[in-house]
């Protein structure tokens, strides 16, 4: 049975049926409203529009929350299928970062192994003549050996004599060459102990002539070369303080009392007058002779020549000679005498120095010390022929 059957049929019994009872109510809720317009008014007729409108709104926010979730599952689940999408990228990517370590790593101990051969089969080769070559110099140092164990003692013999000679030689060229007999003398020395060292009876002779030519150089008189140096250098650095032209120092006018009346002051411009006029104005007596005063500009010059020359004593003794020397000091002491005026003290003090040093003398007669070389030239022609006869 349908729902419009059911509403129509009526109940058995009392029951009222549907239809009737809504015409009924209809009729009542009129009449109801008619009687009630006049004291509810307007009110109750809103209320139904309100109750719509807050339904609608719902019905509205209902949709709005069913289609914003509808929203956001959609959203949720496009992002998550990219997210698969890239997770499955990286996946694969890492897989094959992963096969590609796995290449290279077989590739890196394959060229590893292929180095740590060829560098093995390199080292070996390396050592192999490494010790070809130690083995090559243990040889010729085996040979090296040899040859030294075949060396005599007439070999030595024959340096020591060699040195001794060479000794020598370089005691006549110190003392021809630079004039000291000391560095001389030191190498005869030298040589007298070599051939003390040798201890050979046929050697007796050379010998004796190195000690003969020692004393001869003992004898010699010894020049104090750097002493006599100094003190011409002293005198240089004391004569760049000489002084030929002074100006004499005026003394200071006293002080006068200021004048009482005009005599006074008449009588001190006359005392003024007068002290101007002596400054322009020398009087000498006419009976003592007049000596020439140097002209100042003169004075340097002076004083440089008297300098060139001591260095040039300097150098003479330096050179070992005695005619330079003693010519240097001569005019060096003429030069000195143009002081005498000014300077008297300082003048005569540098004379007298440089009068004791041109006593002095600097140049030494040098002994003749070649015996010593040609009795060691003859000892080795001897040694030499009877090498050549044995």
């Amino acid at each position: 049975m349908s729902d419009t059957e059911s509403n129509t049929a009526a109940p058995p019994g009392n029951t009222i049926p549907i239809e009737a009872a809504t015409a009924t109510d209809m009729r009542t809720d009129a009449a109801a409203g008619e009687n009630n317009n006049t004291s509810q008014g307007a009110p109750r007729s809103l209320f139904p529009g309100i109750a719509l409108l807050v339904l609608s709104l719902l019905f509205a926010l209902v949709l709005a929350l069913a289609f914003g979730t509808a929203w956001m599952l959609l959203e949720g689940r496009s992002r998550e299928a990219i997210l698969a999408q890239r997770v499955a990228a990286l996946e694969t990517a890492v897989q094959q970062k992963q096969d590609s370590l796995g290449e290279l790593s077989v590739r890196l101990e394959q060229e590893l192994s292929a180095g740590i051969g060829g560098l093995e089969t390199t080292l070996g080769q390396q050592t192999a003549q490494l010790t070809q070559s130690l083995q090559s110099m243990e040889v010729q140092l085996a040979e090296q050996q040899k040859e030294l164990a075949r060396f005599s003692a007439n070999d030595r013999e024959s340096w020591l004599l060699a040195e001794t000679g060479h000794l020598l030689r370089l005691a006549n060229q110190r003392l021809v060459m630079a004039g000291d007999p000391i560095a001389a003398q030191a190498l005869l020395d030298s040589a007298d102990s070599v051939l003390r060292e040798l201890d050979d009876p046929a050697l007796h002779a050379v010998r004796a002539a190195v000690a003969a030519d020692v004393a001869e150089l003992r004898a010699v008189p010894k020049v104090d070369v750097e002493g006599i140096y100094l003190r011409l250098a002293a005198l240089i650095e004391q004569a760049d303080g000489l002084v030929i032209f002074q100006f004499p120092q005026q003394p200071a006018p006293a002080s006068e009392e200021a004048a009482q009346d005009w005599r006074d002051r008449l009588q001190q411009g006359y005392k003024a007058a007068l002290s101007q006029l002596s400054d322009y104005i020398i009087i000498r007596r006419r009976d003592t002779p007049m000596q020439a005063l140097m002209d100042p500009q003169w004075e340097g010059l002076v004083r440089l020549n008297l300098r060139m020359l001591l260095e040039q004593a300097q150098i003479a003794v330096l050179s070992g000679n005695q005619m330079l020397y003693g010519a240097s000091l001569e005019q060096a002491l003429h030069w000195v005498s143009q002081f005498e005026d000014a300077d008297a003290a300082t003048a005569e003090a540098i004379a007298a120095q440089v009068r004791h040093l041109a006593t002095l003398t600097i140049q030494i007669p040098q002994p003749n010390i070649s015996r010593s070389q040609q009795a060691m030239d003859e000892a080795m022609a001897q040694r030499a022929q009877a090498g050549g006869e044995q």
